[in-house]
């Protein structure tokens, strides 16, 4: 089960990185001095996204949420920015305030799988397994390949003691090509 976390926290920084434009700027290197210039020549909510994108890269999850708030302040409908709170409120064990930032960003876009899926492990984390198949069931409509979907919601049907769908959705996603479903 932890090689799942992790796997799903690195699909989330990759998801996170491909949300807000693929930052290319190096952080390796962000001190607090240029962090401070990075935040002051932040002009509009896409650039806020970034620096938090660029923060939650660089480990610090709880400064990039000081940033995707400023995005969000300055454009509440940027999906982009809601999404990447949710990831980092996520990755950080928040799950309730993870499900507020899912939750608008799938008011936002109904259509974005991504969002119901990420929606759907918050509840999971959360014990809330009905709703979290719910938004599973969201996530497939929406799209129907999504091999990691299909593994999460056997992993909540398991949790329910529903066995045997369990398996039928294990075995689509390892039909999709997820590899050890």
């Amino acid at each position: 089960m932890m090689w799942i976390k992790r796997s799903m926290v690195l699909a989330i920084i990759l998801i996170v990185m491909c949300c807000a434009g693929c930052s290319e700027k190096n952080t390796e290197n962000i001190t607090q001095e240029t962090e401070e210039i990075v935040y002051e020549e932040a002009q509009n909510s896409t650039e806020w996204n970034n620096k938090g994108v660029d923060l939650f890269i660089a480990g610090r999850p709880e400064e990039a949420l000081q940033a995707y708030d400023k995005a969000t302040d300055i454009d509440p409908q940027n999906i982009y920015a809601w999404y990447n709170k949710g990831n980092a409120y996520s990755y950080i064990g928040k799950y309730e305030e993870a499900l507020q930032a899912y939750n608008k960003t799938t008011q936002i876009d109904p259509q974005d799988a991504n969002a119901w899926s990420n929606k759907a492990n918050a509840l999971d984390n959360l014990g809330r397994y009905e709703e979290a198949l719910e938004a599973l069931d969201k996530t497939l409509k929406i799209d129907p390949q999504y091999a990691n979907a299909w593994y999460n919601k056997g992993a909540v049907l398991e949790k329910l003691g529903r066995q045997e769908e369990a398996q039928v959705c294990y075995d689509k996603a390892r039909e999709l090509g997820l590899p050890a479903a």
